[in-house]
């Protein structure tokens, strides 16, 4: 019996316990529907079969359904540069009239005529070569359905929910964050997903220590028993230099999601530590440097941050665009001002954003790309805090600026519920213990 519950937990492994409470008790149940005898019957039951009225109309159903599918035929087209759903229909031979009563039948966000470049767009035929149906795909979870019946078109959205699964991973610094996490287990988008977290309160290059960890709680979704993605980042703790910082995901009642502290208050802060994600700093802010194009030695105001040409730079903070152009040494510019007392400047980017002079940014949103125009010797990009007009650390003069708005006294009860639970967590996988954590449901 040992060993059979041991290779039950081996196959089981790694999903939740209640799904492994649920499926032992469904074979144990479905077992005694067909091995427990009837009144008045023998147990030999060989040769013949015994349904399970409920499982038998699932099963009928799964039939009927699949064999609906099974009668279209699917041609899919993938969504690319300078295609309109016009252009989908003529790949796929089809008559404008058809178009244009589809188009008709659109409504509000009711609409298959509004695509995204890499979406894909499946055609579904009848037996007769006549289209049935269009079904652009948002994501796995998602589809926007246009049918047709009769000459006339219906368009609804289908969605599916994801099965979550609650997972954690732990690891401990070597060298980089992005290494460890990798060892853990974590995906690039869910680390960089951390390294955005406390980007706001962790230099992730300077203040990385040798022997530093982390745990982290996070969701992976999956659909009808396959993984697809990865989901949020539930909780997470840090420990920098001996130092703990607590991160717990909340949405507030009006729809906001931000991370915080075990007290509520907000990771975030009004500037981004770093205006970009970045894998390694190439020079650091100094009062002397010898510039490598020019071989002069003079201030260097600034931090260098190496990246491949093309990576996304963000606004460091909420403001508006003072300037976008040339500027000398600088190469390719945006200059933004936030408020009357702090100024930042972005140089040698490749090209810029969409935002234009005096334009309103928010924090994080793209204002242009890395490059190496100006005197630079390699993509890089070169980054300025100008602060009552003089230029200060950037990486020093966050500490000394205030916090973005933390949880209103209104929300504090009910972040503290769910912190408490996604805390606890944190705390039995850091000292090892093992914790049933199978869901978080709102209170």
């Amino acid at each position: 019996m040992r060993n059979f519950i041991n290779r039950l937990y081996a196959i089981c492994y790694p999903f939740p316990g209640i799904h492994v409470l649920g499926l032992v008790g469904s074979l144990l149940f479905v077992g005694a529907l067909i091995f427990w005898p009837a009144v008045g019957e023998t147990i030999n039951q060989t040769g013949k079969s015994m349904p399970i009225p409920v499982f038998s109309t699932v099963l009928e159903r799964s039939e009927e359904s699949s064999e609906s599918v099974l009668r279209l035929i699917t041609r899919t087209e993938h969504v690319g540069e300078g295609d309109s759903l016009s252009r989908l229909f003529s790949r796929q031979d089809l008559e404008v009239q058809v178009l244009h009563s589809l188009t008709r039948a659109e409504s509000g966000e009711a609409r298959v005529s509004q695509l995204k470049i890499g979406q894909s767009v499946e055609f579904r035929y009848d037996n007769d070569n006549t289209l049935s149906e269009i079904a652009v795909i948002h994501s796995p979870f998602h589809q926007t359905i246009a049918a047709q019946s009769d000459g006339s078109w219906t368009i609804s959205q289908q969605y599916r929910e994801a099965e979550i699964y609650i997972e954690h991973a732990r690891a401990t610094i070597d060298s980089s964050l992005f290494l460890a996490g990798a060892r853990a287990g974590l995906s690039d988008n869910l680390i960089m997903e951390l390294a955005d977290i406390y980007g706001h309160v962790i230099d992730f290059v300077h203040e990385i220590r040798q022997g530093d960890q982390f745990v982290v709680t996070f969701e992976k979704r999956y659909l009808d028993g396959e993984f697809i993605e990865y989901g949020n980042i539930l909780a997470a703790e840090f420990i920098n230099s001996g130092e703990s910082f607590i991160a717990v995901r909340f949405e507030d009642t009006k729809g906001d999601v931000g991370y915080y502290d075990q007290n509520g208050v907000s990771l975030k802060k009004a500037f981004l530590r770093a205006p970009l994600n970045f894998r390694r700093i190439s020079s650091n802010f100094s009062h002397s440097r010898k510039h490598p194009v020019t071989g002069v030695r003079r201030p260097h105001r600034g931090t260098d941050y190496a990246a491949p040409t093309g990576t996304p730079v963000y606004a460091a903070g909420d403001g508006k665009i003072a300037h976008r152009g040339t500027k000398g040494g600088y190469g390719k510019t945006i200059v933004m001002r936030h408020g009357s007392s702090i100024t930042t400047l972005y140089a040698h980017l490749s090209r810029y954003g969409k935002f234009r002079t005096g334009q309103k940014v928010k924090q994080r949103q793209v204002i242009g790309y890395v490059g190496s125009t100006g005197l630079s010797t390699g993509p890089h990009l070169h980054y300025e805090f100008i602060f009552n007009g003089v230029h200060r650390n950037p990486r020093t003069i966050l500490n000394k600026l205030p916090k973005a708005k933390s949880l209103p006294k209104s929300e504090i009860a009910r972040y503290r519920r769910i912190a408490g639970v996604l805390i606890a967590s944190l705390d039995a996988q850091r000292s090892h213990d093992e914790l049933a954590f199978q869901s978080i449901t709102k209170p």
